[in-house]
Formats: C-alpha cells, structure tokens, sequence
C-alpha cells in the first residue's frame, strides 16, 4: 500500500505567511502560499501585496517577486516597496535595475531608497569592488543629479541621504554643498557630515560641528575619534573616549577599533591593554576587524607574543589579520617567525597580497634572510600573480644593502623594469651609511635629490656618513645646502607609557617637572656604564665642538632621558617601553645594551624604522640596523 502523502498546509495566521514566503524551500512551496493569498483574497490590498513583494525581494526569491508586478494595475507605492526591500537588502546593486523599470514617474520615495543604495555600494567599495553590473551614471552626483531633475532633492530624507551618500564617496566638497540645502538637519545627516569632514582630515571643521550638536549618539563619537585617528592625532583621540565613556554613549566595535588603533600610534600598552580588557569583560565577539587591531595594537607596542595570542584565537581570519600579524613580527625583527607564518598562510590557501609581500620582504629584510628575500620576491608574480608595487623594489635594494651586498643593490636597480623612485635610492643610502660607502651614498644622494630636494632623514644620513668617515668638510657641505634649502632637522622625540599616563621627552629638554630626578638618574646611568667600560660614540654629533660638548650633546637624546625616568617611576622587573621619532643613534643603541645589563632590566625601543627589544646586554637585532 502506498503512504499517503502529507498535504502540505499554508499557515493560516496572517502574521506568519510573510516570514514563510520569505523562508520558503521551494518553488513549491512557494506557489502553496501564493496560492492560499489570492484564495484568502489578501493580495487585493495594494498594501499587503507591497509587503509580499519586499518580503521575496529580501530573501533568495527576488525573481518571484518580480513576477507579482504585473498581476494586477500595480501602482507606484507597491514598485517602490520592491526597490526599498532591495536598497536595504545585501545586494543593493540591483536597486538600480528595478529603478529603470519603474513603469511611473519616480517619487521621493523612489529617490530615497535610491540614495540609500548609492550609500551602501559607497561603502562597500572601500571593502570590494563594485558590482561590474552597477552603472556608473547612477550612483553617488548621478543619483542626486536625477533627483533634482525629478524635482524631489529637496524632499528631507533625500537631502539628508545626500549627505551620507556624497559623506560614503568621500567627496566633501558635495557634501559641504548638501549640507548647505538642508534647513535643519536632524543627528543622522549631522553625523554623516561630521564623519565626511573628519575622513577628509578636516577634523578642526569636524570638531566645531560636534561640540555644536545639542545631542550625540555613538556614530557620532565614533566618527570623530575615527577622524582624530586618521588626522595622526592620538592623544585628542583617546582624550575623546575618555569623554565619551563618561558621557554614558555606547562603545561599538568600530570605536574599539579607532581606540586601539590610536594606542598603536602611541605605543600605549596599558591603554591598549584596558580595551583588550573591556572586549573580554563584555564578553565581544572576536571579529577579525576587532582582532586585527588588537594584535596589531600588541604588535606595534613590542608586545609580540601577546600579539600571536590574539592571531591564534581569531577564528574568520581575514587576509588583513594575516598581513598585520606578518608585518609584526617583521618590525620586531622576527623574520624567521615571518617566514614561517607565510608559509602557514600558503599552506591555508590564504592568498597573499602586494601588502602581506611588503610585509614579508620587511622581514627578511630585518633579519638579513637576502635568499629567502629574493625566493619571496620571485614568487609574487610567478606563483601569487602579484604585480611588484614600488615598494617592493625598494625593500629589495634595501634586503641587499643591510646585508652589505651594495653591488647587488645596485644591480638590482639598474635591472628595475620600472623608473628608480625615491624609496629605493633611499634604501641605498642607508645601506652606505651602515657600511660606510661614501661615494656610493653621495650618489644615491644626488639621485635622490632629483625627486625630494628637501628629503630631511637623507641630508642628515649622508652627513652621518662623511662624520664617520671623519669628513667634516663633507658634513659642512651638507648643513650648508641644508641651511640653503631651509631644511631643518626634525627634533628627537621619545615617548614613555608610565601609569596610564605618556610622557614625552624632546632632545636637550629639561623642562619635566622631575627634571632633578631624571639629572640625577642619568649621573648614576653613566656613572654605572662608565664602570663597565662605555665610552661615548660622538661620530655622529656636530664636528664643530669640542669633544666634551659632544659627550654632553648625546646625553641629553631624548630616548636617555625616557630611559631615566622609566629606572625612577615603574618598579623593577618591569620592562621599559620607549617610542622615538627618529632612528635611534650608534651611541644610543650602545648605550641602551649596557644599561639592560647592568640594571636587569628589559627595554623595548620602537624607533622610526622597527624595534629593539634590549635584554642582558644584548638586542633583538643583533646590531643589523
């Protein structure tokens, strides 16, 4: 006997048959309650047929929904439920196609959503590209051009869509004229133009704005921390947090990630390691957008194996978590570690691109790995498809030139299929001052002059190279063309995380309130080092004083004094953390290893270029700098 098959019942309760449209398996299925709709005669109101057709739109049957269109005299209210569904959906792309077919003359309501969706496929091309389908005509001045020409600009959510959709783009200029339009502007539209002059580094302008806005909610926050981030200004970015926790707004992810990644600009540790804290107390979700920043606050704070904590634990790694960790372990000088995570990362099937391979090159670079540099470098377009960015060629020329293959440096440039720029005669530069070649660095000097006549790290590397060389009328030469050019040397600056609170210290100041301390620190400092043998390196000071000034002039760099007042504020055994502005000097590294000895004490040192994490006399870079 055959069983009988289950008839298969359409809901009969109102409120659940748009949920079971939209979550129907089949086309079966589907027709089932379509069925029992015009049976019941609900699809006679215009308004439960617009929201069966939205609720479609929004699932995986669009196609059925554009197919109930046409079965009856549709209206423009029920069109626009279709291309309103679509603008909020996952695929705005398709807004545009439902918006051509509109078989009526389009309303502000029409507009509306269209902007929406020109907003969403703004922000989504920072991420991916746009769909190939989307015409270009209709997005972003195109979409507002077509709503002026329609006579619906000035209708309120178009105007402040405007604003978030030119705000998406980046286009400040049209958002500043948007705004204008706008009589009163609610906190959506105010926010959107907060964040468009706060992404185009406007932040004065962006400030201004949000001390004005009678209410705040936490985009707005948000954006403006973000805007400090991106505007290289830290400490206004942290102080802002600090405000906005006491304000009571809502921390989101997208805060966090600004937050920590103005920690990582300022090397704070603590404050890095509180957020770290507040994720975990919250009980967050570890997004690889959040973990990224994380480990890539640990990372450019010295804190290595806390960053590969972090990457170990992020379960959707995205290709962005891989190259932050790579590029952490690179400026930590842990290039064997770099190489070995690359390898992890082919072995996942993870695809490398032109930024991981900077990354990498770095890396081998710092470690002096020139075979598996040049391996690495092959690789890129043989095997990963990736075209060779500027960049590339100048970590080359600079994995030769560290490693003191100079001939091979140069070779490499004269074989370059591309125009040297200034990154790679740079590289050479540096390399002959590591090892003294000082025809071959004024050469790469006066190349490097063609591009960046007032390149101030150059002047000061080339005169840097005559010091050593003992020529002083070279280094003459150079201050000279420097005072000529009206380059001035940028003033060291070293930073120190102390209690949640930074300290900064500028080359020869002694203007911190513990001056007294730090003097008398720096006495025992030498003192103790004097003991030991150390004897100042004044090769890079200026030529024309005497020798006891000289010694004096560099013990007042800025990273010594740092140095002191860590010894005389955080309690023994805790490691000594220090951000500089500048390379770190000959004298200074030297210096550094002792004071790690004969104190017990570890010291990590970020510099302009990597770190030197400083331990019982020695350093991480076993002196390849």
């Amino acid at each position: 006997m055959q069983p009988r098959r289950r008839r298969l019942v359409p809901p009969r309760d109102p409120a659940t048959l748009l949920p079971s449209l939209a979550a129907a398996p089949s086309q079966s299925r589907l027709r089932e309650i379509h069925a029992h709709l015009l049976v019941s005669g609900r699809l006679a109101s215009y308004s439960y047929l617009a929201a069966v057709i939205a609720s479609l739109a929004s699932s995986k049957h669009l196609s059925y929904a554009r197919l109930l269109l046409p079965q009856r005299p549709a209206t423009l209210f029920v069109h626009n439920s279709l291309i309103r569904a679509l603008a909020r959906g996952p695929r705005p792309h398709l807004t545009f196609a439902a918006f051509r077919e509109l078989p009526f003359a389009p309303d502000h309501n029409s507009f509306t959503s269209l902007v929406r969706a020109a907003t969403s496929l703004a922000a989504a091309a920072s991420v991916k590209p746009v769909p190939p389908d989307v015409g270009v005509d209709l997005l972003a001045g195109s979409v507002h051009a077509a709503a002026l020409r329609h006579g619906h600009a000035a209708y309120p959510h178009v105007q402040s869509g405007a604003v978030s959709m030119y705000a998406a783009v980046g286009d400040v200029r049209a958002v500043r004229a948007a705004f204008a339009d706008i009589a009163s502007p609610d906190m959506v539209c105010v926010t959107a133009m907060l964040g468009a002059l706060s992404a185009g580094g406007d932040v004065v302008s962006a400030r201004k704005l949000f001390d004005g806005m009678p209410q705040r909610d936490h985009v707005a926050w948000s954006a403006m921390i973000t805007g400090y981030v991106h505007a290289g200004r830290s400490r206004e970015a942290l102080g802002l947090f600090d405000e906005m926790q006491k304000a009571g707004a809502a921390v989101s992810e997208a805060t966090l990630v600004s937050v920590l990644t103005a920690c990582a600009q300022m090397g704070t540790l603590e404050r890095g390691m509180w957020v770290h804290s507040y994720v975990r107390s919250c009980r967050m979700r570890l997004s690889a957008t959040l973990g990224t920043a994380l480990l890539d606050m640990y990372s450019k704070c010295g804190f290595v194996s806390m960053a590969m904590q972090v990457f170990e634990i992020i379960s959707d790694k995205s290709i962005y978590t891989w190259t932050s960790a790579l590029s952490g372990l690179a400026m930590n000088g842990m290039g064997k570690e770099c190489l070995d995570l690359f390898k992890r990362m082919e072995d996942a099937k993870v695809q490398p691109n032109a930024v991981t391979f900077v990354a990498v090159l770095r890396g081998c670079s710092m470690a002096g790995l020139v075979d598996e540099g040049r391996t690495c470098f092959d690789s890129m377009k043989h095997k990963h498809g990736v075209d060779p960015w500027p960049k590339h060629y100048g970590c080359m020329v600079d994995l030769y030139g560290r490693a003191g293959r100079l001939d091979d440096a140069v070779d490499f440039i004269h074989a370059m299929p591309v125009e040297p720029h200034e990154g790679v005669w740079a590289a050479l530069l540096n390399a002959s001052r590591i090892h003294n070649r000082v025809e071959l660095g004024k050469y790469a000097m006066d190349k490097l002059m063609v591009m960046e006549s007032k390149n101030c790290p150059a002047h000061v590397l080339l005169s840097n190279i005559y010091a050593n060389s003992q020529n002083w009328k070279g280094v003459s030469r150079v201050r000279d063309v420097m005072k000529a050019k009206g380059v001035t040397k940028v003033p060291g600056c070293s930073a120190i995380e102390v209690y949640g609170m930074v300290h900064e210290f500028f080359v020869g100041s002694k203007s911190h309130p513990r001056y007294s301390e730090i003097e008398t620190m720096l006495a025992e400092m030498n003192h103790r080092l004097r003991l030991q043998g150390y004897a100042a390196n004044t090769k890079e000071v200026l030529f024309d004083i005497e020798e006891e000034e000289k010694e004096s002039a560099i013990s007042l760099h800025s990273e010594k004094l740092a140095l002191a007042f860590g010894l005389i504020t955080l309690p023994e055994g805790t490691a000594i953390r220090i951000m500089k502005n500048l390379r770190v000097c000959k004298d200074c590294h030297d210096y550094t290893k002792l004071i790690s000895k004969v104190f017990d004490r570890e010291i990590v040192m970020r510099d302009r270029n990597r770190f030197h994490h400083f331990k019982h006399g020695g350093c991480s870079c076993r002196d390849y700098w």
